[in-house]
Formats: structure tokens, sequence, C-alpha cells
């Protein structure tokens, strides 16, 4: 079983409150939200070789306050959303082939054992998807190459959504169940290999941040030549952070005000 390390770079952006205008959950300001997210993802990570690096765009001195008591590496600047993308892209491509690259936005709040699944996953994935020559599907079969493989962390509510429901493989690892999904926004963990590979199309993807471009060129469905797998857990290993789209079964409130409160005792955030 392979020890890769995972290398977080983290996108963080405290002055726009929601590009899609849903609204938050919980009440939460930006800022707020933002240091939740970052000390859940760094809470999961106990345990995991890993690094982190923030790209931070246009940050608040309080959002800098706090990556810097954290002892955080920060390229901060006025980049806009599609350079802040290019920049992450960019921080993760140095990294070994066999290293994976965590790209994660500032709005998704991860359980403690979140990368752990992960993790165990990405160590021998063979292991658990059990490949042969052919592994039939409806009607056509995936290439017998291994497909490269993305996770996206959530699992979105509409997905269970009659309109939106989707045929699709489903696997289990040691500590998780896995579906098999074919579009994600552009928080996901995928190898350095795969990274230096489909790099100059994730660039061409960060123009308008469009996700849905990323999805249809990135993702197979019912086969995969030239397409990577995507997968996310079921349920949710985070959530990404707006009122109508939260990973179902899971008490999410609970954890981001024990979070909250944690990080007021110690100084880290002001009490409002």
């Amino acid at each position: 079983m392979s020890t890769p390390t995972i290398h977080i770079v983290f996108r963080a952006c405290d002055i726009v409150q929601s590009v899609n205008k849903n609204p938050r959950p919980f009440m939460l300001d930006k800022t707020t939200l933002v240091q939740i997210s970052f000390q859940s993802l760094l809470d999961s990570l106990h345990g995991i070789p890993h690094t982190i690096q923030v790209i931070g765009d246009k940050l608040s001195p309080t959002l800098c306050d706090f990556f810097t008591k954290r002892n955080i590496d920060i390229i901060h600047g006025d980049f806009g959303n599609d350079e802040s993308i290019r920049r992450s892209f960019f921080a993760g491509a140095h990294v070994s082939d066999d290293d994976w690259v965590y790209f994660c936005e500032d709005d998704y709040v991860h359980k403690p054992d979140s990368m752990h699944c992960m993790y165990h996953f990405i160590q021998n994935p063979e292991q658990w998807m059990e490949y042969s020559r052919r592994i039939y599907t409806w009607s056509s079969f995936i290439d017998p190459r291994k497909p490269d493989l993305i996770i996206h962390p959530t699992d979105y509510p509409d997905r269970y959504k009659g309109k939106y429901r989707r045929f699709s493989l489903i696997f289990h690892s040691e500590d998780c169940h896995w579906r098999q999904i074919t579009d994600t926004t552009f928080t996901f963990l995928m190898k350095g290999s795969t990274l230096r590979k489909r790099f100059a199309f994730l660039m061409q993807c960060a123009k308008g941040a469009n996700d849905r471009k990323l999805s249809k060129g990135l993702y197979g469905r019912l086969t995969f030549f030239g397409k990577a797998m995507g997968l996310s857990p079921m349920p949710g290993l985070a959530t990404h952070m707006h009122r109508d789209t939260m990973s179902p079964l899971y008490d999410w409130e609970t954890l981001v005000f024990s979070i909250k409160d944690r990080l007021e005792q110690e100084g880290l955030i002001s009490k409002v």
C-alpha cells in the first residue's frame, strides 16, 4: 500500500459572501465561514502526510491574521476568481506523480474523518474497485485501462431527486461508500500525474470559473475513453455551505458551532 502525501491548495476570499447568491446556513458571515471551513479541513488531516498552501484573494486583515497565527503559507494578491483558480493549479503543479493534490474552495466544511476516508481509498483504489479487463455497464464498457480518479467530497442533495438521478457505479472502501459522478465544482482531489496530464484543460476551465465545462470535459459517464472517473462519498464527507446544497444525513450545525466555539476559546476568532 502506497503512502502518498496530500498537498492542500485552499482558495480563500472573504469579501464575497456568495457568488451564486444562495444564502449561507446558520447566519454565518463569510469571514467566519472561511475560518470554520479551514479549521475543519485542518482537523481532518491529523496523522496524514500533507502540506498546505493558501491562495488568498483580497483577504481581510482578520483572515490574514487568522492564517498567520496558524503559520500557513499564503500567496496573497488581488486576483479575482479566475486568476485565483489558475494560481491554485500552478501551486499544485509541482507535486510528484504519486502524490495527490486537494484543491479546496473556502466554503466546504469537512467531517473530522473526511480526509482519512479519502486517504484510505487513494492508497489502493484498485483493491476497492476491482478492475477487470472488462467491467460491463449498461450498453457500453469501461476502458480496461484504469481511468484517472478524481474525488469530490460532497454528496449533493439533488442527486436524489428524480430528474437529476443518474445510473452510476457504486464502490465501497473500508470506511466509506463511493458513487460515480459526472459533475463537480473546483473542489476536488486528484493525483499529481492526473493534474499534469490535464493541466492545459483545467487552465481553460478557469476562465469564467466554468465548472460546467470542467465537468463535461473531465468526467466519463458510460465510458471513460480519455475521461476521468469522478467519485463522491455517500454520505458526504464534506458539505458545500450553501443553504440549498448541503450534504444530507449529517448534523452539520453541531459540527460548525463546535468548531466556532473552539476557535473563539483559543482566541483565533473574535466572539460576536
